[in-house]
């Protein structure tokens, strides 16, 4: 089983980890698989639905064959939540929609719920096989995920009470549900991916379904080479050109890279449970499409 046979996908992880770029490249690998695929974009900006060519709205858009995208925000998902809660009400009593609407916004957690209910509607309406989120930064998807619990602590019963019943069943679900965290082989990345982590199991209903290491350094070299190369470091020529110089210089930088990267993710997979995997995606350097690297490089570390 791979983190592709879910419904539900939520792709989080800091600004600046290459976040939507996996969420996007893991829809186009659940539509390449045949897939039924959405593509929602929750933050403030089109991130991952907006690499397709098209600028995404509050309606799905089919941008290629099994493969749909939109974008939510928590104004358009209160619209949407009014509509069914009030019915036609809703369409014909303004002043009744505008109040409730101030009410549900102003609550603490309601508009975080409005949006992973969205998230939730989407999976489970049996239209999509698997539904892709490229959520917001890790703190604001902690809150979201949250939300549905805290919101049925306000209100235990009633309607609303019941809609937060079965998002919490849906996000507790492991094989219907996982959370995709995004980090880079850096220490202050992956000290803030462990936080997440346990704040994760702590604090919200979701199961952590793989960690994706972005722009990873791999062993440069195999161990019997690597200890040839550490002696000739250790004890260069005496004599060296400029040019001869800086390519020793660089080999040892290079290592030097390397090894921190291991120790940090030797770390993080300690932190991790063992059913957690992590997958890691290359530093591309100078590469004519990134989305395909990563792509390919997500399909390599699932054996798909």
């Amino acid at each position: 089983m791979t983190i592709l046979d879910r419904r539900l996908l939520i792709v989080g992880g800091k600004g600046g980890t290459g976040k939507s770029l996996v969420a996007a490249a893991l829809a186009e690998l659940s539509a390449f698989r045949n897939q039924r695929t959405l593509l929602i974009s929750a933050d403030s900006s089109p991130g991952a639905a907006g690499m397709f060519g098209v600028v995404p709205g509050h309606d799905a858009i089919e941008v290629r064959r099994n493969l749909s995208v939109l974008q939510i925000e928590s104004e358009e998902s209160l619209s949407e939540f009014v509509a069914l809660q009030l019915g036609p009400l809703g369409a014909v009593a303004g002043p009744v929609a505008k109040a409730f609407s101030f009410v549900a916004i102003a609550a603490p957690g309601v508009a975080e719920l409005l949006l992973v209910g969205k998230y939730a509607h989407e999976a489970r309406t049996g239209d999509w096989d698997l539904v892709v989120v490229d959520a917001a930064s890790s703190g604001h998807l902690l809150g979201e995920l949250a939300a549905p619990e805290g919101v049925a602590a306000i209100a235990p019963v009633g309607r609303l009470a019941r809609e937060t019943g079965w998002i919490v069943a849906l996000l507790n679900d492991p094989e219907v549900t996982a959370v995709v965290n995004v980090t880079l082989a850096e220490e202050v990345p992956v000290s803030e991916t462990i936080e997440f982590v346990e704040r994760l199991a702590d604090e919200t209903p979701a199961n952590l379904g793989a960690v994706v290491v972005n722009r990873a350094r791999p062993q440069l070299y195999a161990k019997a080479l690597r200890a040839e190369l550490d002696e000739a470091l250790a004890d260069p020529p005496k004599r060296m050109s400029a040019g001869s110089r800086g390519l020793f210089e660089g080999v040892q930088i290079g290592l030097d890279r390397a090894d921190v990267a291991s120790a940090i993710d030797a770390r993080l997979q300690a932190a991790l449970p063992d059913s957690v995997p992590i997958l890691h995606i290359p530093e591309f350097g100078d590469v004519d499409d990134i989305a395909e690297h990563v792509r390919e490089a997500l399909a390599d570390e699932m054996s798909l």
